[in-house]
């Protein structure tokens, strides 16, 4: 069972990776212990965990902002990624659910048929991030697990904020890629597909970012 300050961490964090609380807003203790039917305890633990995680600011005498986003954190993530996650997936290659595997496979498969609207593209973060944490989740490593999950949420939150017509079809097949590329048990084919995929994601970011 969850503590209140994970739930609050998990809700606070939902919102802004979400897109509902938008960079530069600030966060009042107040309003969201209201909102969350809880006290401020756990609602200031949850800011500072967010802090340290990068997602919003606490500025002294002024209280907690959403945190801004800039072109070369977008780069400092993705690249970071591009390093950890083949690593990760080579070292949890053997060990990674082939029944898991499937059954992710034939939802990709199927959300793949289906209209690019907004229900659809909540379903596939959902699925995306099944998929992205099957890969590395018994590499066993925990700290490597952990940041991989960090940025991860980094990268769906730059993605909701800047990509409002992104087309979670390519990422599918991007995906099919990698998981063909496992049915080969090819290694190094697994850790290329899974560059590209995270290449033009940032790219299509950076792009965004830019106009």
């Amino acid at each position: 069972m969850s503590s209140l300050k994970d739930k609050a961490y998990q809700n606070i964090k939902f919102e802004i990776t979400i897109g509902n609380l938008k960079p530069g807003l600030f966060l009042t203790e107040e309003k969201l212990s209201k909102s969350m039917h809880m006290s401020r305890g756990p609602i200031r633990e949850a800011l500072n965990r967010l802090e340290k995680e990068g997602f919003v600011s606490i500025i002294p005498r002024r209280g907690t902002m959403v945190s801004n986003i800039t072109a070369q954190e977008v780069k400092d993530i993705s690249k970071i990624r591009e390093l950890l996650e083949p690593l990760a997936a080579k070292e949890s290659f053997l060990r990674i659910s082939r029944l898991k595997l499937k059954e992710i496979k034939q939802e990709f498969i199927i959300l793949l048929s289906k209209p690019e609207n907004k229900e659809n593209k909540m379903r596939f973060f959902v699925l995306d991030e099944r998929f992205h944490k099957l890969l590395y989740e018994k590499c066993g490593n925990k700290k490597l697990i952990d940041i991989l999950e960090d940025f991860e949420d980094h990268t769906n939150w730059f993605i909701n904020l800047f990509l409002k017509n992104y087309s979670f079809k390519e990422s599918i097949k991007e995906h099919l890629s990698i998981i063909e590329a496992i049915e080969q048990k090819n290694e190094d084919l697994v850790a290329a597909n899974i560059i590209l995929h995270l290449e033009r994601v940032k790219n299509n970011i950076l792009s965004e970012l830019g106009q």
